[in-house]
């Protein structure tokens, strides 16, 4: 298993355990112009304000983890958390930007691929 394919099945495990709409949730994977991994993960509004936390603290471990295991690889990463508007639900338009997570934020990434954490994730138990 790749870097880029490690971390996010790591960023999906902590999410599926803090969100409560995980079939409206997914994580796109791209790289920015500087070459780092780019993570951009889609949640329902309410789900972003449990992932954010208070003062952002709960982002800001996520990102700490996220930052020593992409150390641990090698590689260096970007995560920003954005919510889903209800009409963007069917998939269309990209969200409006709730909260912009990472020091690359200027930034837009090229994705490359894109995950739903719903299909299964462990956040439904």
């Amino acid at each position: 298993m790749d870097a880029p394919e490690a971390l996010r099945e790591f960023l999906m495990y902590v999410l599926a355990h803090l969100i409560e709409h995980p079939k409206q949730a997914s994580i796109a994977v791209g790289t920015t112009s500087s070459g780092a991994t780019s993570y951009r993960v889609r949640l329902a509004p309410e789900d972003v304000k449990r992932v954010v936390g208070k003062n952002g603290f709960t982002i800001s471990a996520i990102r700490s983890l996220l930052n020593v295991a992409a150390q641990k690889y090698g590689v260096k990463i970007s995560l920003r958390v954005d919510g889903v508007r209800e009409e963007d639900e069917g998939g269309a338009a990209p969200g409006k930007k709730d909260h912009a997570a990472d020091e690359h934020a200027h930034e837009e990434p090229e994705v490359t691929e894109t995950h739903a954490i719903g299909d299964g994730a462990a956040g439904s138990s």
